[in-house]
């Protein structure tokens, strides 16, 4: 009994990794059960793999080699946070601005809501026009 509480203790457990790859196992599976193509039908035990690499590297003792797998990962991820991210900042500032593209340039400006008929300037090339805000 001592070797199994020995085998639970010091395992890496779940990261960013784990997560990604469970959800990749889980969206294959998904896809191969609800799509009735043959040729998706043959993708089902490869839908398993991710799922097994992410049960080993939970139990994995091995912490600085799936900490520095783990950092790859999200640094090759990096640009799908931000793109989110930034996403969800403009939905944030939608319910205080209005956000408008100059007819010239295409720059986008952010005007404040409820203020009614505006001109508005764009800092870019100086252009004028009125939108309702």
């Amino acid at each position: 009994m001592d070797r199994f509480k020995n085998f639970f203790h010091g395992i890496y457990g779940i990261d960013a990794l784990s997560c990604g790859l469970l959800f990749l196992s889980i969206l294959i599976n998904v896809l191969t059960a609800v799509i009735p193509v043959p040729a998706l039908q043959r993708l089902n035990p490869i839908g398993l793999i991710p799922l097994l690499i992410c049960i080993l590297r939970f139990f994995s003792h091995n912490h600085t080699r799936r900490a520095r797998e783990n950092e790859r990962f999200l640094r090759m991820m990096q640009p799908v946070f931000e793109y989110f991210d930034r996403k969800s900042e403009e939905r944030e500032q939608a319910q205080i601005f209005r956000f408008f593209k100059c007819p010239s340039c295409g720059q986008k400006i952010r005007v404040p809501r409820g203020k009614g008929k505006i001109e508005i300037t764009c800092p870019k090339c100086g252009n004028k026009f009125i939108k309702k805000t």
